[in-house]
């Protein structure tokens, strides 16, 4: 009976990590579309304070050819700089990529951004994700921010692309999310309590056994 309190609080206690590592994945972020522009060089918004927003550039067909033309296998730069609301700047660069043909009837794949390098940051207004594939920030206050492409510098490729977009990261199934922990929370306590109980009473009982035998 006492081995069956242990184990059975084993049981809980594995099920209720189970639920908590189950909770960890339902914590999807959506990203919502904020605002777009097509066919131009920048893009402005209000954007709120502490939210987290992502920047992405989408290549014009121009771009595209472009990239095939030079048959360079390599990343290409997007000059950026993004003003925050009082006027201060963050000035970054965004390396495009795309799959070259295998045959020279064909076009490479529209390039896409795949790393950013931040020159300087406006550490007072956003912080940025340095690890992100496109460009990801958090902002520090509230307020009207503009990225915008540094057409002056874009020397391997010429027009703006087709589509500048910026999204909000938006958490998703936070109530489900909540549930688990609850639920795994509970069941791991539970466990750990029902398993000890069953130590305790296993010990009890040898030392009875032990006063016993020693009569």
């Amino acid at each position: 009976m006492r081995k069956t309190f242990f184990y059975t609080g084993i049981v809980f206690l594995l099920i209720g990590l189970a639920f908590l590592i189950v909770s960890s994945y339902l914590q999807d972020i959506e990203q919502v579309l904020v605002n777009s522009t097509s066919d131009g060089w920048e893009i402005s918004a209000d954007l709120e304070e502490g939210k987290t927003y992502v920047l992405d550039i989408v290549s014009s067909n121009k771009w595209r050819t472009d990239y095939t033309g030079a048959d360079v296998d390599v990343e290409q730069p997007v000059d950026m700089v993004i003003t925050s609301p009082d006027g201060n700047e963050t000035k970054l660069q965004a390396f495009l990529y795309a799959q070259l043909p295998s045959s020279a009837y064909y076009q490479s794949t529209l390039p896409v951004v795949v790393y950013v390098e931040y020159a300087s940051v406006d550490s007072y207004s956003l912080q940025v994700d340095e690890h992100y594939p496109r460009v990801r920030f958090t902002t520090k206050q509230g307020g009207n921010y503009t990225a915008r492409i540094i057409e002056q510098t874009l020397n391997w490729t010429s027009g703006p692309p087709e589509k500048i977009t910026l999204y909000i990261e938006v958490l998703e199934d936070q109530n489900s999310r909540g549930l688990f922990i609850q639920g795994g929370g509970i069941l791991s306590i539970s466990g750990v309590a029902v398993s000890v109980y069953g130590i305790r009473a296993t010990k009890k009982l040898k030392v009875r056994r032990r006063k016993k035998f020693k009569k």
